[in-house]
């Protein structure tokens, strides 16, 4: 069948892309290169060369001209299915609210409109997320009966996208990713202390993600329908040892030379899926545990983990530095706990 992946330099949208291919489909990929997707230019070149099942158009879903191109880029004909990852993620979707109102909820309703001009009418695997339930740190345990209560602009973006597909008229998938993980991200940025320590994570391997969204495009009994995608029970843990494993996996040993005081308290969402199962007893897409990834990050920083021991010192003062929670600095990005995140000890 023919498949339009929208987003497909994310991580997500080349393991979706990876997948589709894999399943026999023709593929376009829709989405431009910046500095966040250079480094995988390469690979789409090999891809590229490898196939002649896949073509990349580079455009913008506020750009009607390249939108209409890559909707009609299959010898005249419009896609069999579209999916639709393209969005302005956290924490640009929280720094720039309008630019992301514009590209997620903006440039989703200009691409539904325009696949309800093709005959036939491409159906529509939409890329949702676990951010919608909002913050569950009391109440982990999430279902998709659960009431939604998005509590930051991304989520908010998501809810919104979710009621224009439902309203459409195409026909549709979504699918409410929860934490996605790959070996080539690694959580070294200000966002890793948005996550409170004792946060449930239902991990789900970007390649098990791919295959998913691919399974959704030809499946007739996923139309209609919401699956939240998770790895299941052999992959849910807290984010603390969730840390603990990638820190020793690169070579600092345990994550306890970031205590839980430079971490927020409250506010960010993950949980575990109660019914993830659901859909994987539809999809079949699950291939991989958590543990395979924990293998994964190994393997990739082999060589690097002897150096980063070597360096462990000031290693550790970075990453501690980057927490806009610690009481015991005054830089750029630095803001104090809101009052109930008050109660953490001094060190």
């Amino acid at each position: 069948m023919r498949v339009l992946v929208t987003g497909a330099l994310g991580n997500v949208g080349f393991s979706a892309v990876k997948a589709c291919l894999a399943a026999g489909h023709e593929v376009v990929m829709f989405d431009r290169l910046t500095k966040k997707t250079q480094g995988k230019a390469r690979l789409l070149r090999k891809w590229l060369s490898a196939t002649d099942r896949l073509r990349w158009i580079q455009g913008d879903l506020l750009a009607p001209d390249s939108l209409d191109a890559a909707l009609l880029s299959f010898d005249g004909r419009g896609p069999d299915a579209v999916i639709h990852l393209a969005a302005i993620l956290p924490p640009v979707s929280e720094s720039h609210p309008e630019l992301a109102t514009r590209i997620n909820v903006d440039g989703t309703r200009l691409l539904l409109d325009a696949c309800m001009a093709l005959q036939p009418r491409p159906a529509i695997v939409y890329a949702s997320s676990i951010a919608i339930y909002g913050d569950r740190l009391a109440r982990p345990w999430i279902s998709i009966e659960d009431e939604l209560a998005p509590n930051d602009h991304y989520a908010q973006t998501k809810v919104a996208c979710e009621h224009l597909i439902r309203a459409s008229g195409l026909p549709w998938t979504i699918l409410r990713l929860s934490y996605v993980v790959a070996s080539d991200w690694l959580p070294f940025d200000p966002l890793l202390f948005e996550v409170p320590p004792a946060t449930r994570l239902e991990v789900v391997h970007t390649e098990d993600a791919g295959r998913a969204f691919a399974a959704s495009c030809s499946c007739d009994a996923a139309q209609g329908m919401v699956f939240n995608i998770g790895g299941g029970s052999a992959c849910r843990t807290t984010f603390r040892a969730y840390l603990d494993r990638i820190m020793r996996a690169i070579g600092l040993g345990d994550a306890s030379f970031l205590p839980d005081y430079l971490f927020a308290r409250n506010g960010f969402h993950c949980g575990w899926y109660a019914d993830s199962d659901n859909a994987e007893a539809v999809l079949r897409f699950r291939t991989r545990t958590l543990e395979d990834y924990y293998s994964e990050v190994a393997w990739r920083m082999r060589f690097v983990r002897p150096l980063v021991r070597i360096a462990s010192w000031p290693v550790k003062t970075w990453l501690r530095s980057l927490s806009p929670y610690d009481p015991g600095k005054r830089h750029p990005h630095s803001r104090p706990h809101a009052a109930e995140r008050r109660e953490y000890p001094q060190p």
